[in-house]
């Protein structure tokens, strides 16, 4: 039998292997250490002066975000949130597929909405969360009605990122293992603390924030695959903006809304682990730098990234055929394989969700790219022949490496009795196997292309690009506006 084996530099993360150490010092510190949600809030309020490294991650967020917001403001669920705000939120930031300005809390709805609706935005592995999906709109919508630089843009973003992760690494698997879809509850109270940063909270208002995020994330699984999981994202942006101007209107909330009996961790699923995990090494390590984004070259859910990933190693090896195929097989944990609930689709959305679909499109194109999710392409009948022969097996959640990071196993069975294998846990896009400058200006051209904006690519490009470096980011986004206008 055939093996590859990508799991290339199998690096420690912060995880699940911590909480030991961390309860430890938490019960030698005893009662005098303050509460870590307090202490969580008081580092974001003032964090500041990253390392290069991070604020270069950053911008490549909103670059690549923003490619998945021009690419997705057509989608029909974008089309149809515009349509429902069209009369009632009229103001003055610019929304990606509307016609007219709106104001912040809608217009972070819409781009939230628009940033998810193709499901090629980046992946967050410590929070399970859309990251950037949620950040990016949110933090965009707050900066139209006072001069915001781009330090102070990718400063927020950095913080709401590591509020994410740190938030996750309470909460999570068990909160993603019940069902919830952590980008609409984590996305939103840690977009929540970014917004409030973003617009000079103190560390009681950042707190603020937060808690009243706690009262109003929400969003099922049940809806991968359907056009309210976009919309999910879209709706914590907009309630991440909500909690934040409450906060600065003088809004109180629950100090502790995470622990205890009642707290939102308890209440949605997560584990025994105690709230000090939070914490750990805050102020010395950044999740942005420490686990880094996903960045999507495949319009899918990222549960399937890397069995289509190892398909793609497997067709390059030498003797291989499709003519020369039994049947295909992945290996993949019992929450992935549940993400990918769809094994005929019905419709483009379905076919998103669906490891069947994704991996026939790459044995039959050699390829997985926009025009593969359309209503036309999932009824294509070469694909339909291949369903039946590609199986999912879910192996115990339990030996996954660490939260949302595991590795996948693709066996292609040969009808003369051989096996080819390849095994792969950090797929193309991963921060250990990332997308390279070509690679990036390849998808911005494809998502702009998508959106019938092919022709303005390259000035979008720069733009995007340069949001980081801003003295005004409003006045970069109105020019990005009035190219998507004029094309």
């Amino acid at each position: 039998m055939a093996k590859i084996d990508l799991n290339n530099r199998q690096q420690g993360r912060m995880g699940t292997t911590m909480h030991a150490v961390t309860a430890q010092r938490a019960s030698q510190m005893g009662d005098q250490r303050k509460p870590a949600f307090r202490a969580l809030s008081e580092w974001a309020a003032g964090a500041c002066h990253f390392s290069p490294s991070a604020y270069r991650r950053g911008e490549g967020a909103f670059l690549d975000i923003s490619a998945c917001m021009i690419a997705g403001m057509n989608d029909v669920s974008t089309r149809s949130v515009v349509n429902v705000i069209a009369e009632d939120g009229l103001g003055q930031c610019f929304a990606f597929g509307a016609s007219g300005r709106v104001s912040a809390p809608w217009a972070a709805l819409i781009n939230g909405t628009a940033a998810h609706a193709l499901d090629f935005d980046d992946n967050f592995a410590p929070a399970f969360t859309h990251a950037t999906a949620v950040l990016a709109p949110a933090l965009l919508s707050l900066v139209n009605d006072r001069k915001v630089g781009g330090t102070a843009l990718i400063d927020a973003f950095i913080v709401g990122l590591e509020l994410q992760g740190r938030i996750g690494r309470l909460m999570q698997p068990a909160h993603y293992e019940r069902g919830w879809h952590s980008t609409s509850t984590i996305g939103a109270i840690g977009t929540a603390g970014a917004c409030a940063r973003l617009l000079g909270a103190t560390p009681d208002q950042v707190l603020a924030a937060m808690s009243a995020a706690t009262s109003m994330a929400a969003g099922s699984k049940l809806q991968f695959g359907s056009m309210m999981k976009p919309i999910h994202v879209g709706l914590a942006a907009k309630n991440a903006v909500l909690a934040a101007r409450f906060a600065m209107a003088g809004i109180s909330a629950n100090d502790d809304p995470l622990a205890g009996d009642w707290g939102f961790a308890a209440l949605t699923g997560a584990g025994d682990i105690g709230a000090e995990v939070m914490i750990e090494g805050l102020g010395e390590t950044l999740e942005i730098e420490v686990s880094g984004l996903l960045v999507k070259r495949f319009p899918c859910c990222g549960a399937a990234h890397r069995s289509v990933d190892a398909l793609e190693v497997l067709q390059r090896e030498p003797g291989f055929s499709m003519e020369a195929i039994d049947r295909i097989e992945t290996s993949l944990p019992e929450m992935a394989k549940r993400n990918l609930r769809f094994d005929s689709p019905t419709d483009e959305m379905e076919a998103r969700f669906s490891g069947t679909y994704c991996m026939a499109r790459m044995l039959v194109d050699g390829g997985l790219e926009l025009k593969h999710f359309t209503p036309e392409s999932v009824r294509d009948e070469r694909i339909a022949a291949w369903l039946p022969r590609i199986r999912l097996i879910a192996y115990d959640n339990a030996l996954m490496v660490d939260g949302a990071n595991f590795k996948t196993i693709t066996r292609v069975y040969l009808k003369d009795g051989g096996v080819m294998e390849a095994t792969v846990s950090h797929p193309k896009g991963s921060p250990e196997n990332p997308l390279n400058e070509d690679d990036l200006l390849a998808k911005f051209q494809a998502c702009c292309a998508w959106s019938g904006h092919a022709a303005a690519a390259e000035p979008l490009f720069e733009l995007a690009s340069a949001l980081g470096a801003a003295t005004d980011v409003g006045d970069v986004m109105a020019r990005i506006e009035r190219i998507l206008r004029i094309q």
